[in-house]
């Protein structure tokens, strides 16, 4: 390992902070719902825009000769965005009684949820052991 490890590892740790964040907030949002939007995603004016969820993916950041410089998240919504829901007595309900109900599964979250946990103490193990290395050549220097 080197300095660049604890680097990779932050950025790391901070991938897994954002796909935590965005898992809580699909499911802080997965009954939000909102009006059918017409073929433009726009609604009606006074009606409500239904939550938008958002996939993120992880891929790797390569320096100019190649090596591993950490890792970025990028954003991208989820198609469908929504999934129509029976709510005949909702105000944003068409005339079929339809609104859009945010398309979030609570079990791919919940599985998404424990990954980054588990992503994220790996990335802090992985700061620990730099951590060790460091202190045991300083100690082995003193």
């Amino acid at each position: 390992m080197s300095i660049g490890s604890i680097g990779t590892a932050l950025s790391g740790a901070l991938a897994q902070t954002q796909r935590l964040a965005n898992s809580a907030n699909k499911v802080a949002n997965q009954r939000s719902t909102g009006a059918i939007p017409a073929v433009d995603g726009t609604v009606q004016p006074g009606q409500t825009q239904a939550f938008q969820p958002q996939s993120l993916s992880q891929t790797a950041v390569a320096g100019p000769n190649g090596q591993g410089q950490g890792t970025r998240v990028i954003a991208r919504p989820i198609t469908p965005a929504y999934i129509p829901e029976y709510q005949p007595d909702s105000t944003d309900a068409n005339e079929q009684g339809l609104v859009a109900a945010p398309n979030v599964d609570p079990v791919t979250e919940r599985v998404d949820q424990i990954s980054s946990l588990r992503a994220f103490q790996a990335n802090l193990a992985t700061i620990r052991a730099q951590d060790e290395l460091e202190r045991s050549a300083i100690d082995a220097l003193a």
